[in-house]
C-alpha cells in the first residue's frame, strides 16, 4: 500500500510541475513582443512584394477592424471596408520603396492576450518609376492574441501637427510648452 500512494504522490507531482507553468499564464514575454512586432512588420513590408494575403493576416478579418488612415475619408470599420479600400495599392505603377520604424514600443496585457504599440514609422513608395517619396507618421495600434495569432483590431496613423503646419504654433492656442 505504500508504494501505491508513493508512485501516485509522484505521479501526482510530476503532472503538477509540467501543467502548473501552462495554467499560471506563464509565458515568454520576450517572444511574445518578437510575434508582435514581426506582425507589425508584415502588416508594412507586405507591400514590397504586394503580398496582399500577408497583409490580411495581420489584421482581424471581423467588422471589429478599426482604423484612423492620414485622411478622415479613409477611416476604416471592419475588414470587408479595408479590403475594398486596399484596392489602390494593386496598381502596378506604385512600388515599395522601403520603410523603417524609429522608436517602436509594444505593451503586452498582463492577461497576454493584448498587445499595444507606438513607432514612427517612414514609409516609402514610387510611383510610374519617380524619384522614391517618404512619409513619416506617427504609427499606433492594438492586437488581440486570436486562436494563438496575433492580429491588429485597431490602428492609428497620424502625422504630427508640425510636419503638417510648420506655423501651426503660432495659429494654435495652445503651442508647445504652455499650459
Amino acid at each position: 500500500m505504500w508504494k501505491n500512494k508513493y508512485w501516485q504522490s509522484l505521479i501526482l507531482a510530476l503532472i503538477l510541475t509540467l501543467t502548473l507553468p501552462a495554467c499560471s499564464g506563464s509565458r515568454d514575454n520576450n517572444a511574445e513582443k518578437k510575434d508582435v512586432e514581426k506582425v507589425i512588420d508584415d502588416n508594412i513590408s507586405w507591400f514590397r512584394g504586394k503580398d496582399f494575403q500577408l497583409l490580411f493576416s495581420t489584421m482581424s478579418n471581423g467588422p471589429d477592424l478599426f482604423m484612423y488612415q492620414l485622411d478622415t475619408r479613409s477611416t476604416i470599420r471592419g475588414f470587408e471596408e479595408f479590403k475594398k479600400y486596399s484596392e489602390d495599392w494593386r496598381d502596378p505603377d506604385l512600388k515599395y520603396a522601403g520603410h523603417r520604424f524609429d522608436d517602436l514600443r509594444v505593451t503586452l496585457s498582463k492577461s497576454g492576450e493584448a498587445a499595444w504599440f507606438s513607432a514612427m514609422l517612414e514609409d516609402c513608395y514610387t510611383y510610374k518609376g519617380g524619384n522614391a517619396k517618404c512619409f513619416t507618421t506617427r504609427y499606433t495600434g492594438v492586437l488581440e492574441k486570436r486562436a494563438g495569432r496575433w492580429l491588429i483590431v485597431q490602428q492609428h496613423f497620424s502625422f504630427p501637427a508640425e510636419k503638417i503646419a510648420p506655423d501651426w504654433a503660432i495659429k494654435t492656442l495652445h503651442p508647445p510648452g504652455k499650459n
